[in-house]
């Protein structure tokens, strides 16, 4: 009795250890079904454990008494074996056939059906794994895993006005001296201020007409007079000119300074 009770919890624990092992096996493919998407057929050589019915000589002893030497009596046994049978435990081995996913593939859940989450070997820095190995690069990135930043300054879709500078993963549009960015980020608008550069060649610029003025009415006031001029020199036009140039670029730059002025007042 107490033998076909070890018996039968030898049983249950062999089968127990077993189907755990099978199920840490077959837990992560368990719901995939063939004809699933990217789910591909497996075949695996798998032992199973096979309860049989195995026989054994066992032996058994028989004591009995018998003369010694001395005429004595002296105990002894003798040994025979008979057919006894036992349970066991043989492996066999049999071919599974199980369903797993595709190189390249896995599951987007442990219940999922399919296999539609594609595996890329190398993580997608500024991207995403869209086909096996296969990285879909953010706006602005590139390379096999977009680690590799784009400069969107060499193409001209970057649509700025004047002045493009890139950064990672970006650019932005930049103005010019005297303009500024609108609000859209890629035109310029003029200020309508006067730079310094600006304020220098007008001064220089006033100072080549004062020069001219000069020569031109010194070479006025040297020409003989004859009298009465009939017509006037074209000398004299050319100083008039020269005139309301220098009198347009004096306004301007006193504007410049006044305005500067005002800008240094405010700061103040």
């Amino acid at each position: 009795m107490a033998s076909t009770t070890m018996a039968s919890w030898s049983t249950a624990f062999v089968w127990t250890i077993f189907s755990a092992c099978l199920f840490l096996w077959s837990s992560e493919a368990q719901f995939l079904r063939p004809g699933g998407k990217h789910v591909c057929q497996d075949q695996a050589q798998v032992s199973i454990p096979k309860l049989c019915v195995d026989s054994f000589a066992q032996p058994q002893y028989t004591p009995y008494m018998t003369v010694c030497d001395g005429m004595r009596l002296c105990s002894s046994y003798k040994t025979t074996y008979k057919t006894a049978y036992r349970q066991v435990y043989k492996m066999e081995t049999s071919t599974r056939t199980s369903y797993i996913c595709c190189p390249g593939w896995t599951q987007r859940h442990k219940r999922a059906k399919g296999c539609l989450q594609p595996v890329c070997s190398k993580p997608c820095v500024h991207g995403r794994c869209v086909r096996p190995d296969t990285c879909e690069c953010r706006k602005g990135w590139t390379g096999d895993v977009c680690d590799t930043d784009e400069n969107e300054c060499d193409a001209d879709a970057h649509g700025c006005e004047q002045e493009c500078v890139n950064s990672k993963g970006s650019f932005i549009c930049t103005c010019r001296a005297g303009y500024r960015l609108n609000i859209d980020g890629k035109t310029c608008k003029a200020t309508g201020e006067v730079t310094d550069a600006k304020y220098e060649a007008l001064m220089l610029r006033v100072e080549e007409l004062e020069q001219s003025m000069k020569r031109m009415t010194k070479m006025v006031a040297d020409r003989p007079n004859d009298g009465v001029l009939p017509t006037l020199p074209p000398q004299i036009d050319r100083i008039g000119s020269l005139s309301e140039q220098i009198s347009i670029l004096e306004e301007r730059l006193d504007d410049c300074t006044c305005r500067g002025d005002r800008e240094d007042y405010y700061k103040k």
